[in-house]
């Protein structure tokens, strides 16, 4: 069994008791697993994911990029318990877990050049007011998972800019997905 089919397997189990992701999204696993590793070309070596939930997109990208260090960051403490559970299970030695609020870390314990990326985390607004301590030191990154539309209603608060926009393209469709990244000016 693939690394991947083990952590669909386990995320079906812990979904029936602790409701990890909704409905809609256990029943496309691979979608969500193919959405995920599709920004995997787009990412430097040390990734911060901010509100994994059941996992995505950091255990697909661990998964499949084991060269890059991902820090799961996760308050909810039976998603947190999951991903911990399912690192071990999979014996990904690229993940450490974070079972706090990105407000509780602390930035100068991470390496430099780090990139945070959200996936159906909030507004743009609302992730980088949560993690602006991380992005006010230089080298670091927010990319945000998004679609088109949702990112054409975002506004960037004063002191951060766009500055980098890639088109995704998942095969058979184009859901119009981007991955943008945002920098302190």
């Amino acid at each position: 069994m693939s690394q991947l089919d083990k952590y669909k397997e386990l995320l079906l189990k812990w979904n029936k008791t602790h409701n990890l992701v909704s409905k809609s999204q256990a029943q496309n696993l691979d979608e969500h697993i193919e959405d995920s590793l599709s920004v995997s070309n787009f990412l430097g070596p040390e990734i911060l994911d901010l509100g994994s939930g059941g996992g995505f997109p950091g255990i697909p990208l661990a998964i499949k990029n084991p060269e890059k260090k991902l820090h799961l960051v996760e308050s909810n403490a039976k998603k947190a318990a999951f991903l911990l559970n399912t690192t071990n299970q999979l014996e990904l030695k690229n993940i450490k877990v974070y079972n706090k609020r990105i407000e509780d870390l602390r930035p100068e314990e991470f390496p430099a050049a780090l990139e945070i990326i959200t996936r159906a985390f909030g507004s743009a607004t609302q992730i980088i007011k949560s993690s602006e301590r991380f992005l006010s030191c230089p080298g670091n990154a927010l990319k945000l998972m998004k679609t088109t539309q949702q990112y054409k209603e975002e506004q960037l608060p004063a002191g951060y800019e766009e500055t980098k926009l890639e088109k995704i393209l998942l095969k058979g469709k184009d859901k119009g997905r981007i991955l943008v990244t945002i920098e302190s000016t």
